[in-house]
């Protein structure tokens, strides 16, 4: 038996309880049905929030401090997110059973997926075999190696990057700021969304020397788990069919089942995939903390600056005009290829109006743009 599977549940702090269950209030007045259907295909369930925010040196006192934090509290957080039932009946459908008893032991969840081998003699995902039409039979299959049979993983990401402090004081840890994310490690970063937002929007945006102050949009997913499902719903009873076939006593508020089907058909098809044309970038951004040589000060900057540049022209196809990307600040006449909807300021946020279930039958709108393909 691993080690993992001996560690016992952990009780989360009543605080840390009371702070989860704002934040998925918070979400709820945040992610409505409507924001969410004018959200693009490239990144469905992704709306910007306008922080002003003051970088952090990575070697300062700061910076290690916010990661000592972070390091003690994670544990209290993922149990917290296990026990809110809102939070948990999320985590079912998009971490697994699996997924929900590491959270409760404190730990990042992994989920190993139902497994094939299509044709092409590759391990697969079986709800990735979109264009399969065959599988090898057993005999004629190669070995897989060991890096295939690894299960995918999920981290808590900061929303608001550990290595930028915002102005209104709010912590880099307080759960409001942190999502469960994916960072599946199939298929050349395919479903990689946490590196995914990294590349494409944070880093082009705040790679700054220490101690700037700047206005950042943040990419900031509507759900407390991102993705929140890699399997498409069509209406509200197939999500209350998958949650009762993972745990019966779990209860989902009709307001996210909604919302789970809405972000189905923003992201167009299931599971979710990295825009292809964004998958070079996320690999330059990963490169930072991949390449062995990298961890020498110097040659970590100039890769650093490499992956600023390069995903500052995806930067801009997602971001607004008057956004710094990459040291400059896009035009007042500058339209994104993409159409992201941006939150109102922190505070701000209108209750969320009455949907009506007819809402989530009408037609999904058109964005701005080819999509990108997937």
């Amino acid at each position: 038996m691993s080690k993992s599977k001996r560690r016992q549940p952990i009780e989360p702090s009543p605080v840390m309880q009371a702070k989860v269950a704002a934040m998925v209030q918070g979400l709820e007045r945040a992610g409505t049905v409507e924001r969410i259907l004018e959200t693009p295909p490239a990144a469905p369930g992704i709306a910007l929030e306008r922080v002003r925010v003051r970088t952090l040196d990575h070697e300062g006192k700061t910076y290690r401090k916010i990661v000592r934090e972070y390091n003690r509290t994670r544990p209290q957080f993922l149990a917290a997110l296990a026990r809110d039932p809102t939070a948990r009946a999320l985590a079912l459908l998009a971490v697994g059973k699996e997924g929900v008893a590491m959270m409760e032991r404190g730990q990042v969840p992994k989920r190993k997926w139902e497994e094939t081998v299509d044709r092409d003699g590759v391990l697969r995902d079986r709800a990735t075999l979109f264009g399969v039409r065959a599988v090898l039979p057993q005999g004629v299959r190669r070995i897989t190696q060991a890096s295939e049979r690894r299960p995918d993983m999920w981290n808590c990401h900061h929303v608001v990057q550990k290595s930028a402090l915002r102005a209104d004081g709010e912590s880099p840890n307080d759960p409001s700021n942190l999502v469960v994310i994916s960072t599946f490690t199939s298929g050349n970063n395919r479903e990689n969304a946490h590196h995914f937002l990294h590349a494409a929007m944070l880093h082009p945006q705040l790679h700054l020397p220490p101690g700037s102050v700047t206005d950042a949009y943040i990419p900031r997913p509507l759900f407390p788990f991102y993705p929140p499902t890699r399997k498409a719903f069509a209406d509200v009873d197939e999500v209350r069919r998958e949650l009762r076939s993972l745990d019966p006593k779990a209860e989902l508020p009709p307001s996210w089942q909604r919302r789970l089907v809405t972000f189905c058909r923003a992201a167009g098809k299931l599971p979710y995939e990295v825009p292809e044309e964004c998958r070079a970038a996320v690999r330059s951004y990963q490169d930072i903390y991949y390449r062995p040589e990298n961890r020498q000060p110097e040659q970590e900057q100039k890769a650093r600056k490499e992956a600023a540049a390069e995903g500052a022209g995806l930067a801009r196809q997602f971001l607004p005009a008057g956004a710094r990307v990459d040291g400059e600040v896009l035009p007042h006449d500058h339209t994104p290829r993409f159409r992201l909807p941006i939150l109102p300021e922190q505070g701000k946020l209108p209750d969320e109006p009455s949907t009506p279930h007819s809402a989530i039958g009408r037609s999904y709108p058109s964005q701005s743009g080819p999509s990108l393909h997937r």
